[in-house]
């Protein structure tokens, strides 16, 4: 269990660097979004195994941020019709699972109200992003609070891009650089990094709670929430080509995407 909770540490740590793409994503397309969530709400009622299960996993996920940062800052910049198509893939393939698991544990369908309401709210999202982007060299303090909460929010709803939140912010470039090479911190940085690094944990805290009460209490309308959000979040990484090359990688990482959560 360690070394796959680990191994899918540093496959959700990719979802907390590149636009469009949430970290929960991947988490429910490997199948232990809902169980995290739970593990982390409930920490000490079971401390030790909890703490086994989620320290190889937010180990991984740390590696992942740190190893990854710069091949995907060169992928983005060079190889952008590659990398996106591989996660449209990924993300179309683990609708179908979102669809079954309410089907599964409400016996309902999807909600069409919460569906629309998430769905529409993604779009607007996306247009904001699409007309506002401005890249800022030296955030303030203030802001570097607010782009943890925003980044918090973006990581753990599945289908909000935290990168995207921070591309709104204009200061993805400016963490990414930063992530790409840790060791260029100067004190200026880790300074600003600090009120990051504090909202970043209370407001994950606390919306950690909020989804594993909705996850617990309103199953059936917060997944339709989380598909509307998931299929909007395609547009924030569809690069705006398409050849046969697309579509190969589309159907590869739809199919694995598809096999491994359903």
């Amino acid at each position: 269990m360690y070394l796959k909770n680990f191994l899918y540490g540093l496959i959700i740590g990719i979802g907390f660097i590149i636009p469009g793409v949430s970290g929960g994503v991947l988490a429910t397309i490997l199948g232990i979004y809902e169980e995290t969530l739970q593990r982390i709400s409930n920490l000490f009622k079971n401390l030790k195994d909890n703490l086994l299960f989620l320290l190889p996993l937010f180990i991984g996920i740390f590696i992942s941020i740190l190893l990854f940062s710069k091949l995907i800052l060169y992928l983005l910049n060079n190889k952008l019709n590659f990398i996106s198509y591989v996660f449209i893939g990924l993300i179309l393939g683990c609708i179908p699972y979102l669809f079954k698991e309410i089907k599964n544990k409400t016996n309902k369908n999807i909600s069409s109200i919460y569906f629309l309401i998430s769905f529409i709210f993604g779009i607007i999202l996306f247009l904001i992003e699409k007309n506002n982007i401005s890249n800022i060299e030296e955030p303030t303090i203030l802001l570097m609070f607010i782009a943890g909460i925003f980044y918090s929010t973006g990581k753990l709803v599945p289908g909000i891009s935290g990168a995207a939140l921070l591309m709104l912010l204009g200061i993805y470039e400016y963490l990414l650089k930063i992530l790409a090479n840790p060791l260029s911190l100067n004190l200026n940085n880790i300074i600003l990094f600090i009120p990051f690094i504090i909202s970043f944990i209370i407001s994950s805290i606390i919306i950690i709670k909020i989804i594993n009460y909705l996850l617990n209490n309103h199953f059936r309308n917060t997944y339709s929430a989380i598909i509307g959000f998931v299929i909007s979040s395609i547009l924030f990484i569809y690069p705006n080509t398409f050849t046969l090359s697309s579509i190969i990688i589309l159907i590869c990482s739809f199919t694995i995407s598809f096999y491994f959560s359903k």
